[in-house]
């Protein structure tokens, strides 16, 4: 469980701790959603038995670094990265998607998480496409009641 919380959360939020400096509210309004949305996904894939991650015998607990930090970070670097950059939203949905894909490829390889029942990275791919999008979909309903500077 130590290095689910080294890689999940500690890594990945002292990473973000720069950007909380540049841009606080990325950080405020698209991690708590981000977490949310990892938290619904992670809880229909482990009761489905799509996935699991060890320690298994800590249940969703496992997920916990994970949601609290990877997801949320990853999600507030995509919308940090779609305001400040020039490039086009749909290709940076899809570099995050890719990079977020190939952590957990990571993960899989070193037997932190398997896969079960028909899941595979494929399906990895499509779910964090979707959960991206759907962050980058609140990203543009807050911009629009300007809660963004």
């Amino acid at each position: 469980m130590l290095i689910n919380v080294i890689i999940g959360w500690i890594i990945p939020w002292c990473i973000a701790s720069y950007f909380l400096r540049q841009d606080s509210s990325v950080i405020l309004l698209i991690a708590p959603i981000a977490s949310v949305i990892a938290f619904v996904f992670d809880e229909v894939g482990y009761h489905m038995k799509w996935w699991s991650i060890t320690p298994a015998g800590s249940g969703i607990l496992s997920f916990l670094p994970y949601n609290l930090g990877i997801f949320p970070v990853v999600s507030c670097l995509l919308i940090y990265t779609v305001r400040r950059s020039s490039l086009n939203s749909l290709l940076l949905l899809l570099l995050f998607t890719f990079c977020k894909t190939m952590f957990e490829f990571c993960l899989v390889l070193s037997g932190k998480v398997s896969y079960a029942h028909g899941w595979n990275l494929g399906w990895t791919f499509v779910s964090y496409l979707l959960a991206c999008s759907l962050c980058y979909l609140w990203y543009l309903m807050v911009k629009g009641r300007s809660l963004f500077n």
